[in-house]
């Protein structure tokens, strides 16, 4: 380029040198030759084109192919030591598993809640009890909880639950016919009413002496039953549920699933694609009697119940005080039949089958093991009749149906 450009500037003297050779009688002005010469070399550099720098070199980086995910796999059956076979998920101390799993009635009118404890409940079972109204048993046997409830009464439903987790199980009394063939089968398994003294603070009233006064502490439950003559402390055979990290093929999208068990009585669970789980909403009714959806949160940490497993037991539901509807029985015990399962943001429709002292399983359409995400899981039984419906695409929904 400054080659160019000297030649340029040659060119355009040359040019002068020649105009003025040719005037023979003039006299060359020294002025107005430098004022000449400084003009054509201006217009020479304004001609000049503008240097384009050369783009920097820069190096592309490799595209890195993602981590194929690792499945990690546990049952239905030889669990590691340190893995909670009802959870699929390892425990901090794997003593905690040398016991029976601990099973507290938890209240769910409006009154009781927020609820205490549930979060580190590995199973909570949801069922009807009358009158549109439902009640939960949670199950712990991989964590403890200091406070659970507030505590109500016990159903028949509880008995083949507790027996087919092997549990022991804190109810606040119960109707005279129920609660003698609770005690009458479970005998010492049933911690019932309150255990409260200094030296077993089992299952205490916080003071107001109310209905949803009444919490239990699972720690104190199992060194309870463990004082006692009768008890057996070993650890229970609970094989049976089957866990995997990745989800089987064969799902359909879900996004909401609600269990209506009667009017404002919904049980909602919303996915969270961030954090696998399925987050937990219910019904809040004003003074008006209008209803809205709310968190259900839990007193203990005031953070919105999240489980990993959303599943519902479709299973003959019987109603044996007729228009009364108080008294039910459930055929969960020995029992096969129809499941939905959520987990993973998608539902899946299986069959469930139940022995008399295991846990519930789960079976695909060929009859292989159907396996839950590791982590908690949140059963709702409901009867044979119910009504399942999906509007629209990828919200889901269960009506109680009784015969």
């Amino acid at each position: 380029m400054l080659k160019h450009l000297s030649q340029k500037i040659i060119t355009v003297l040359f040019l002068i040198t020649l105009g003025l050779s040719a005037c023979q009688t003039a006299t060359l002005d020294p002025v107005i030759a430098e004022q000449t010469m400084q003009a054509a070399v201006a217009l020479t550099l304004t001609a000049a084109p503008t240097l384009t720098p050369l783009p920097t070199a820069t190096s592309t980086p490799t595209p890195k192919a993602s981590p194929t995910p690792v499945n990690v796999v546990y049952g239905p059956e030889n669990f590691p030591a340190n893995v909670n076979p009802l959870t699929g998920l390892e425990v901090e101390d794997p003593t905690i598993l040398d016991r029976r799993p601990v099973m507290m009635k938890v209240a769910n009118q409006a009154a009781g809640r927020p609820h205490a404890g549930l979060t580190n409940a590995d199973i909570v079972f949801d069922y009807y009890i009358g009158n549109g109204l439902d009640r939960f048993v949670a199950l712990y046997y991989g964590k403890d909880d200091s406070r659970v409830g507030s505590m109500r009464s016990g159903r028949y439903v509880d008995i083949p639950l507790t027996q087919m987790y092997q549990g022991i199980i804190g109810i606040i009394s119960a109707w005279k016919p129920e609660l003698d063939k609770i005690l009458g089968t479970l005998g010492g398994r049933v911690v019932n009413t309150e255990h409260c003294n200094d030296q077993f603070k089992a299952i205490c009233d916080d003071g107001p002496n109310t209905e949803t006064s009444v919490f239990g502490n699972t720690a104190e439950m199992t060194a309870y039953y463990a004082s006692k003559d009768y008890a057996t402390n070993d650890k229970p055979n609970l094989d049976g549920m089957a866990f995997a990290t990745i989800p089987p093929a064969g799902g359909v999208p879900v996004t909401q699933f609600t269990m209506h068990f009667g009017k404002n009585i919904n049980q909602q669970w919303i996915y969270d694609p961030a954090t696998k789980k399925y987050m937990h909403w219910i019904d809040e009714v004003d003074g008006s009697g209008n209803s809205r959806m709310i968190p259900l949160v839990d007193r203990n940490n005031n953070e919105q119940l999240a489980t990993s497993n959303v599943i519902t037991i479709f299973a003959k539901l019987s109603v044996l005080n007729g228009e009364t509807d108080s008294i039910h029985e459930y055929e969960i015990q020995n029992a096969k039949g129809r499941a939905l399962i959520c987990r993973d943001g998608m539902v899946y429709d299986v069959f469930y089958k139940s022995g008399w002292d295991t846990p519930i399983q789960f079976f695909d359409a060929e009859g292989n093991p159907f396996p839950l995400q590791p982590g908690n899981t949140w059963i709702h039984l409901t009867g044979v009749y119910s009504k399942v419906t999906e509007e629209p695409a990828g919200t889901w929904m269960v009506r109680l149906g009784i015969p």
